[in-house]
C-alpha cells in the first residue's frame, strides 16, 4: 500500500467519520466477521502539549488533529478504521485479525510515528500516546462492551507507565480472574501442561524436516484452556519464564527419548514478546540444552513480529546472540499488514512463515493470493526458506507449490499430536511415501 493511500481514502476531505458511525461499522463486524473470529479495539489517549489549545478548538491545534490522524492511519490497513472521540482520544477498530498479538503490533507501530513532535504554524505539539487494546471473539461481545474493556485496559496502561496494555476476552475468559491465575499457576507447578507437535513437510521432497511445538491444557481440567490464553496469563502474572522452562524441557527430553530416532533434525518453539526481552535468555537455553546432551541446532525459535518490533534493536541484538549460539530462528505470523519490510533484511533468520489468515482465503481472495505470493518471492530474494500454515486442503497445497513454498504446516497433513503418536505417524507417512 502506497504511502498516505489509506490516509487519502478514510479523512477524504479532511473529514473523519464520528464514532456513531465507527459504532455502526463495529456492529455489523461483530455480526458478519470477515472471514475470522478476532478483532481488536484499540482507545488511544493522548497528553498533548497543546492541551488547551485543542480544548477551544483553536486552527493550529485543529491541524495538529488532522496531522494526528494522518500518521496513524498510514499505520494501518486498509479495512482497518478510527474515529476521533475527543481532542485527546481515538478509537480504533482493527478487524480480521489473525491473532492477538497483530494487535500489539499495531499500537507499537502507532507509538513509533507519533514519537516526533507535529507542527502547525509556529506551534510545535509533542502527543505522548497511552493505547487499551481489547481483543475477543467477535461472537461474544458488544461494541459497547469491547469500548469499555479498551477504555479500563488504558487506564491499566497508564497506571503502568506502559504504551499499550490488553484486555483479552477471548473465549469469554477474565483473564484476571484469582481462580484462572491459581489454574495456571498449578498446572505449571504440577507439570500437567502437555506438548503437541505438528509436522512441517518439505513440498519437494514430501519429507517431514520439523515439528513445531505447541502448548496444550490438560483435558480434564476446566476450563478450557488455549495456548494464547495461557501465554498471556504466563506475561501478565509474571509465569512466563517458567512457562518456557516447561516448554523447553519438555521439548528436549521427548526429542532425546523419542523423536531423535525418527531422524527429525528440529523442533520449533514459540519465544513470547517477554522472552524475548530477556537478557538471560541465551544462557537460559544453553542451560537445558546442557541438561539434556542436546545441540542448539536440534530447536529452532519461532518469534513473532510484534515480538520483534516492541524494541527493535534489542531484538536484533538478541536474535544475533542467539544464532551464534547455534540456534535457527523463524519469524512467525509474517504478512499481518503492520510489518516493515525495512527491518527483514536486519533479522539473523532462515525461515519465515505466512500467516494463517491469509492462507486459509487465498483460494477466494485474489489480495490474499497475491500477498502470499509477493511474500514468498520476498523471502526468496533474501534467501529464507517459507513455510505456509494453516493449510487444510488439497488445492491450496497445490496453489502454494505451484508458487515456489518450500514448507507446509496444516491439517492437509496432520493436527498436533502428542510425541509417541507423531513417532508412529512419520513412520507411516515416510513409508506410504516409500511405497511400503
Amino acid at each position: 500500500m502506497a504511502a498516505g493511500s489509506f490516509a487519502a481514502r478514510l479523512f477524504g476531505n479532511r473529514h473523519l467519520s464520528p464514532t456513531q458511525t465507527l459504532l455502526r461499522r463495529l456492529d455489523r463486524d461483530l455480526q458478519d466477521p470477515p472471514g475470522t473470529t478476532t478483532l481488536a479495539v484499540l482507545i488511544l489517549s493522548l497528553s498533548r502539549s497543546d492541551v488547551i489549545g485543542a480544548t477551544l478548538e483553536l486552527p493550529e491545534s485543529t491541524l495538529i488533529n488532522t496531522v494526528l490522524l494522518e500518521r496513524i492511519g498510514n499505520t494501518l490497513r486498509p479495512n482497518d478504521y478510527l474515529a476521533l472521540a475527543s481532542p485527546d482520544e481515538i478509537w480504533i477498530v482493527l478487524p480480521a485479525l489473525a491473532s492477538a498479538t497483530v494487535a500489539h503490533l499495531a499500537a507499537t507501530h502507532i507509538g513509533r510515528v507519533l514519537q516526533a513532535p507535529m507542527q502547525a504554524g509556529a506551534l510545535t505539539v509533542t502527543a505522548t500516546p497511552c493505547i487499551g487494546i481489547a481483543v475477543t471473539s467477535l461472537s461474544q461481545n458488544t461494541s459497547l462492551g469491547l469500548l469499555q474493556a479498551a477504555s479500563e485496559a488504558r487506564k491499566r496502561a497508564r497506571s503502568l507507565s506502559t504504551l499499550f496494555f490488553v484486555a483479552t476476552e477471548s473465549e469469554g475468559v477474565d483473564l484476571h480472574s484469582k481462580d484462572l491465575i491459581a489454574a495456571v499457576t498449578g498446572a505449571l507447578a504440577q507439570n500437567r501442561l502437555t506438548i503437541a507437535y505438528q509436522p512441517k513437510v518439505d513440498v519437494a521432497t514430501q519429507r517431514v524436516v520439523s515439528v513445531e511445538a505447541l502448548i496444550r491444557w490438560p483435558a480434564d481440567l476446566a476450563p478450557a484452556l488455549s495456548p494464547m490464553v495461557i501465554v498471556e496469563i504466563a506475561e501478565q502474572f509474571g509465569m512466563i519464564k517458567e512457562l518456557t522452562r516447561h516448554v523447553l524441557h519438555t521439548v528436549l527430553r521427548e526429542y532425546t527419548t523419542l523423536l531423535a530416532a525418527t531422524g527429525l533434525p528440529r523442533v520449533w518453539i514459540n519465544l513470547s514478546a517477554g522472552t524475548l526481552a530477556d537478557p538471560g535468555l541465551p544462557e537460559f537455553l544453553q542451560q537445558g540444552l546442557d541438561i539434556w546432551s542436546t545441540r542448539a541446532d536440534v530447536i529452532g525459535l519461532e518469534i513473532t513480529e510484534s515480538a520483534v518490533i516492541a524494541d527493535i534493536e534489542q531484538s536484533i541484538e538478541m536474535m544475533h546472540a542467539l544464532t551464534e549460539r547455534g540456534f535457527e530462528l523463524a519469524i512467525d505470523d509474517f504478512g499481518t499488514g503492520y510489518s516493515s519490510l525495512a527491518y527483514l533484511r536486519r533479522f539473523p533468520i532462515s525461515e519465515l512463515k505466512i500467516d494463517k489468515l491469509f492462507v486459509r482465503h487465498m483460494r477466494s481472495s485474489v489480495p490474499d493470493t497475491q500477498l502470499v505470493r509477493t511474500i514468498i518471492d520476498l523471502a526468496h530474494n533474501f534467501n529464507l526458506k517459507v513455510i505456509a500454515e494453516g493449510v487444510e486442503d488439497r488445492p491450496t497445497l497445490d496453489l502454494l507449490a505451484e508458487m515456489g513454498c518450500d514448507q507446509i504446516q496444516g491439517y492437509v497433513y496432520a493436527k498436533p499430536m502428542p510425541a509417541a503418536e507423531l513417532v508412529r505417524w512419520i513412520a507411516r507417512f515416510h513409508g506410504e511415501l516409500a511405497g511400503e
